[in-house]
């Protein structure tokens, strides 16, 4: 069973595209969803209160019996100032995220009923979960358009999604390290085709394994392993650049 996963630009449609591979049968894991259980563990809560200050957590409100849980918002304002402080988070919540990961694939691999398995993480490669997957998928849309759907969904401005940019690495990087780009600029039909399209090159018959061990041990087809098949006109989903 292969292993997706989903990189790109913030607002890039990463989650509609999951959502549909979904539909199609696979099993998604959110890294963002992830993330936010992490945070509600009681000893990640304590490191991270040690590390930033009582600042970080909610006002219990109402509910002054039960641990006042971390504040998204509020972490999220110190960290993406400040490159330190950023790493400090990193190092206290990627590895318990990895480990959730880790025993999502084994789960679904061991069950065995899912098409494929998609991990949707933006940051998938600065993190190095990379080296869970058998193929990297990155989602392309232009600037404009993402800025629209961040401005629209979140009500982010142009500098806010810098900042935000500014944390992660350049796509550029990260779509050359990628093994497949999919379009998403147009409305959701075209999507749905580029989607069957992905579908259909990761089903292609596998040619050789060579450049992904992962691939071999689960049956994945690396892209540089079926690079014939975008001469057919078929997959519209393109190699990297």
């Amino acid at each position: 069973m292969p292993v997706v996963g989903l990189i790109g630009g913030i607002g890039s449609g990463k989650s509609q595209v999951a959502s549909l591979l979904s539909e199609q049968g696979a099993v998604v894991v959110d890294a963002d969803s992830v993330g936010h259980q992490v945070l509600e563990e009681p000893r990640i809560r304590q490191r991270l209160r040690d590390r930033f200050g009582p600042g970080i957590l909610r006002d219990p409100g109402t509910m002054p019996a039960e641990p006042p849980r971390v504040d998204r918002r509020k972490l999220a304002s110190l960290v993406f100032q400040d490159a330190e402080a950023l790493r400090d988070l990193e190092s206290i919540v990627h590895p318990e995220m990895r480990r959730r990961f880790e025993e999502a694939i084994d789960r679904e691999s061991r069950r065995g009923t899912a098409r494929l398995i998609v991990l949707d993480a933006a940051i998938l490669l600065e993190a190095g979960w990379n080296d869970l997957c058998d193929l990297v998928v990155f989602v392309d849309s232009p600037r404009a358009v993402r800025l629209e759907r961040v401005a629209r969904s979140r009500g982010w401005d142009e500098p806010t999604l810098s900042a935000r940019e500014a944390a992660q690495w350049d796509l550029e990087r990260k779509r050359a390290l990628a093994d497949l780009t999919l379009k998403n600029a147009g409305d959701l039909a075209e999507l749905r085709l580029e989607v069957d399209r992905l579908l259909e090159v990761i089903g292609s018959p596998r040619e050789s394994a060579s450049e992904s061990p992962a691939a071999a041990r689960c049956g994945a087809v690396p892209w540089r392993a079926n690079q014939a098949a975008s001469s057919t006109g078929r997959p519209s989903a393109e190699p990297p650049r």
